[in-house]
This record gives C-alpha cells, sequence and structure tokens, in this order.
C-alpha cells in the first residue's frame, strides 16, 4: 500500500508518500513561523491563506506523482484551526475525486500517538504521552481504532504555557525551543515554581497556574542574562517534573487495572525537547519499559504520521471509498473517528 497524505491543521503546510513497509518516499513540510513570529503567535486567517499559497507550490510537485500506484489519499479533517483543514481537506478531496483514488480522513492526534509505530517496533498496548502546543494527555494506545485517555489538561497545554512564558520573557516564538536553549547550564533550583495537581493520585494535568506564577516571577526580576538562564531552567524542569509525576501516576493505574504494557513513547511537539527525552528515558527505564523516541521530523506537524495513520487504518477495517460528505472537525477528541 502507498499512501499520498497532506497536513494543514495548524501552521505547517506537508504532504508526504508513506508505504506500508514504513519508508517515507517522499516528505515536504514547510513552516510558516516566520510569518507569525513577530505577531507572537498563530493567527488562523494567516495561515490559512499559507496553507492555499503553499499547497498550491506544493502540487507542481505532486504532478509527477505515478497516481496508479497510490491506495489511498489521507488528510488531516481536525482538530486544528478550521481555515487551514478547509484549505487541506478540500485539497485532498478535489485530488481523490479527480484521480478516483480512496479518501482517508484523518484525526491528527491520533496519527501523532500512532507515529512511535512508523518508525520502531513498538506493539500494542503501549502508554504514550501526547504533549504539544494545544494538547497534552496521557493516552492508552490499544489499535489503530481504540485510544483511552488515561488524562488530560483541565486548561492549558505544556506546549501553550512554554509559548506564554518565553513571550513573557521576550523570546521568539515558538516559545518551547527559545527556552531550552536558554536553559543550558541554568540553575533548575533558582526558582520554586508550583506543581499543579501532583499532589492528586490521578492522570490530570493543569498548567494554568504554573503559567500564572511563572509570569508574575518574569515580572519580578530583571531580565539579566543570568535571570533568562536560570528561570528557564527552573521553569523547563518544573514542567516536565509534573510530566514525570503523571506518567508515573498513568503507570499505576495500568497495574491496577492489571493492563499489561512493555513500551512508552512521546509525541507531540514538545516531544522534539532534549532535556524532556534524557529525563523521560531515565524514569522510564526504572519501571522496565522500553522506551520510544519520535525522531524530529515527526514530532512537529507532518504528513507522514497522517499517511502511516492511515495504513493502519487500511490493515484493520474497510475504509468508505470517497466518502465526501465528511466535513472537517475542528474539536474533534482524542477517542473519535470520523
Amino acid at each position: 500500500m502507498k499512501v499520498l497524505a497532506i497536513e494543514s491543521s495548524c501552521d505547517d503546510t506537508s504532504i508526504a508518500i508513506v508505504n506500508d513497509d514504513k519508508s517515507v518516499e517522499f516528505l515536504e513540510t514547510i513552516n510558516h513561523r516566520k510569518f507569525h513570529k513577530d505577531l507572537g503567535g498563530v493567527i488562523p486567517e494567516i495561515a490559512a491563506r499559507q496553507h492555499l499559497e503553499i499547497l498550491d507550490t506544493l502540487a507542481k510537485s505532486i504532478k509527477k506523482i505515478n497516481f496508479s500506484k497510490i491506495s489511498a489519499i489521507a488528510a488531516t479533517f481536525g482538530p486544528g484551526l478550521i481555515g487551514g483543514l478547509i484549505v487541506g481537506s478540500s485539497f485532498a478531496k478535489g485530488l481523490s475525486l479527480s484521480k478516483n483514488i480512496k479518501l482517508i480522513p484523518i484525526n491528527h492526534l491520533q496519527a501523532h500517538l500512532l507515529s512511535p509505530r512508523l518508525v520502531s517496533k513498538i506493539k500494542f498496548p503501549y502508554l504514550c504521552l501526547l504533549v504539544s502546543g494545544g494538547n497534552t494527555a496521557l493516552v492508552l494506545v490499544k489499535n489503530p481504532k481504540n485510544f483511552i485517555t488515561l488524562g488530560s489538561t483541565t486548561d492549558d497545554s505544556a506546549g501553550e504555557c512554554f509559548d506564554k512564558v518565553a513571550k513573557g520573557l521576550g523570546l521568539g516564538y515558538p516559545g518551547g525551543p527559545e527556552i531550552e536553549r536558554l536553559a543550558i547550564g541554568g540553575n533548575i533550583e533558582r526558582f520554586e515554581l508550583p506543581m499543579p495537581l501532583t499532589k492528586k493520585n490521578n492522570c490530570e494535568f493543569s498548567f494554568s497556574g504554573l503559567k500564572t506564577a511563572a509570569l508574575n516571577t518574569i515580572a519580578k526580576n530583571k531580565k539579566t542574562k543570568k535571570f533568562l538562564r536560570d528561570f528557564s531552567a527552573s521553569f523547563q524542569h518544573t514542567v516536565f517534573k509534573v510530566l514525570e509525576i503523571k506518567i508515573l501516576n498513568s503507570i499505576k493505574l495500568l497495574q491496577k487495572e492489571n493492563i499489561k504494557i512493555n513500551d512508552f513513547s512521546i509525541c507531540g511537539g514538545v516531544a522534539a525537547n532534549k532535556y524532556l527525552n534524557t529525563e523521560l528515558q531515565k524514569l522510564i527505564s526504572t519501571k522496565k519499559l522500553d522506551y520510544h523516541q519520535v525522531p524530529l521530523s515527526l514530532c512537529t506537524d507532518n504528513a507522514a504520521m497522517i499517511g502511516w495513520n492511515a495504513i493502519e487504518y487500511m490493515k484493520t477495517r474497510k475504509i468508505k471509498f470517497n466518502n465526501y460528505n465528511v466535513r472537517p472537525s475542528p474539536n474533534i477528541l482524542i477517542h473519535e473517528h470520523f
């Protein structure tokens, strides 16, 4: 099987061709950050226009594809920014109709959660931490159509917390990489910040209180080089301690329910953070689980994971041929399917 995939849920426009042997034949992802950086975040209307222009450019590459070998066309239909979803899904529908190839709408969150299987031998069921700019959740991935959310954020996501704090520090967008860069060599113990909900023995996250406390601390201090370095290190460490505590809670919950897992993975944009991966590898090794790190190219939004999700679907269930009535859903949940 060979799938042509399209991703356009936020500020990355991506096209890929993925094979069922896990080889990625083609992948091109164009990020819009330079258009949003000065604005301090993603502007939905600008993002939609960029998707339209970039897909038009990438269409020239598509003309060279031998469509007789394409089994399906997959695209992100949600969740995400509605403008970008409409652009990408409409492009996919038009291509599917013109080439008479089946169309597979994909849940962007499920694609992230399945992405570790594109690059490793991770087996179902496995525990996955989804951590990005829009989501933070611990999910038991049982198979390509069965996702059980053990806990998620009750307010802000970890990635959003990074971005807002980075803005308060006067750093660029997105904030995660900037804070990670500054945190190198910083004192993780200099600033004590709150860790909401960590005293509760559940898998729910909360980052709103941490964000507010961080911004208040920033407002009370001069932004010297030492302050920026130490505060970034302390803040980053605090966020990841929250994640670690909740991961341990989720492992205990699975053990209590007699659900056996052998593997753990992390996905989403924040999964690109090297400090987080280093700390989590140490933690997971103490629980005798195999740790699966997703490469940087698959952490951020990309079409390769969309294509792989479609292949997983086709291996496990029948797909409706050219269902053009399906519409983008900006708020679809992790466990929901199109």
